[in-house]
């Protein structure tokens, strides 16, 4: 039993898998970026009239994708530092905020707050792209981001999130975390 119960408990390190995952594909997308800012450099460049969509688009294509792997990084060491490794006392008070994970929640929270800023680069290429011809399907995407926004809003409210004061602790970190007051400790005006 106990053998079988060491096992189980080795099976975290599986997720660095996924951690190591999110780090190519964040190299990938910086990649991806720097070929899009080199497009614009070269279009910038190039002898003739250069429009405003010639060059902005390739420059919002690469803002996305350096968003999105800004994302993965966020995502990547989420996953290693918060699932994975345990920290040696006294390393958790160094780390930066972005790095201290309390939970899967706040890992699918982060996710999501991405895939908004996303949707909202990619939602102004759009607009950049239709140069002034409207039409209906363009207003899909911001339909979803405000959905997506107003969903996360929802949870945030509802206190399933991770801030209540609450963060689960693990061994090896020095987490300072006040408690939020009881109701009948908030003083009203």
């Amino acid at each position: 039993m106990r053998t079988m119960l060491n096992f189980l408990l080795g099976l975290h390190a599986i997720m660095l898998i996924g951690s190591l995952g999110s780090v190519v594909g964040s190299l990938l997308m910086f990649l991806q970026g720097s070929l899009y800012l080199f497009e614009a450099w070269h279009t910038l460049f190039e002898p003739g009239d250069i429009g405003g969509k010639q060059l902005t688009v390739p420059v919002l294509e690469a803002v996305d994708s350096f968003l999105f792997a800004i994302v993965l990084v966020i995502f990547a060491y989420g996953v290693a530092i918060g699932f994975v490794f345990t920290l040696p006392e006294g390393h958790g008070r160094r780390l930066p905020e972005w790095m201290k994970v309390a939970g899967v929640g706040q890992l699918k929270e982060t996710l999501s707050e991405g895939v908004i800023v996303v949707l909202i680069v990619i939602f102004a290429r759009t607009v950049v792209e239709a140069e002034g011809k409207f039409d209906l399907s363009m207003t899909v995407l911001p339909v979803s981001v405000l959905l997506i926004a107003g969903a996360l809003r929802l949870i945030d409210l509802t206190g399933s999130k991770h801030g209540n004061g609450k963060v689960e602790s693990r061994p090896g970190e020095d987490t300072l975390v006040t408690p939020a007051p009881a109701r009948s400790q908030v003083k009203k005006p």
